[in-house]
């Protein structure tokens, strides 16, 4: 169980501290999040929360992914295992369980060469080779994740793993669970639907 979030619109300091906020019990060992500055992907990553909102609170970004980590795979401790994680100019925040491996198994069963423990690179893997490749990949598996690149969020999820999309003015937010939204003042939702890409 993690938390997913994603966040297109104007930064409204109180709105983004309620959803983050009431994410947080989905994930406790890590925090980070994405997102583009001046065409180039910037990821930061944290094992304090409130170091986490320090800052994503000083770059008020107007589009974003972020994640909070319950560990199922690789030492949360560990940076570089935590999410969100990349490929090329690629990121992806996700919820679920795509290969319980370790790195060296995912390596070999999946005839790739990984750079971290985290089975979320398996999706990102086949996010860039092309859209059925993952949608092909996740389909028996357990997945709500959201990518990021220059130009767009897009979020899919299979029917194992839950993820709604938010509507508040102009800004859209994707977060894992409707109560989150709800409790948060974003009370116009949609659940995104299964294996499909929504893109907001």
């Amino acid at each position: 169980m993690c938390s997913i979030i994603g966040y297109s619109g104007e930064y409204k300091k109180s709105l983004v501290n309620d959803i983050l906020k009431n994410s947080r019990i989905r994930g406790l060992h890590s925090f980070g999040y994405c997102f583009f500055e001046n065409k180039q992907i910037k990821i930061l990553k944290f094992l304090d929360y409130n170091d986490f909102l320090k800052s994503i609170n000083k770059n008020k970004p107007n589009k974003f992914i972020a994640h909070f980590r319950y560990s199922t795979s690789g030492d949360y401790k560990v940076e570089k295992n935590n999410q969100p994680i990349k490929k090329q100019n690629t990121a992806l925040v996700f919820n679920g369980v795509l290969d319980m491996g370790t790195k060296r198994d995912m390596e070999e069963i999946h005839n790739v060469m990984l750079e971290t423990d985290n089975d979320g690179e398996l999706a990102l893997i086949k996010y860039n080779e092309s859209d059925n490749s993952v949608l092909d990949f996740i389909k028996n598996k357990t997945f709500a994740g959201i990518f990021i690149n220059e130009n767009e969020i897009k979020a899919l999820r299979n029917k194992n793993r839950p993820a709604y999309v938010g509507f508040y003015g102009d800004i859209k937010i994707i977060a894992s669970t409707k109560d989150i939204l709800k409790r948060s003042g974003v009370l116009n939702f949609i659940e995104i639907p299964k294996n499909n890409f929504y893109n907001i």
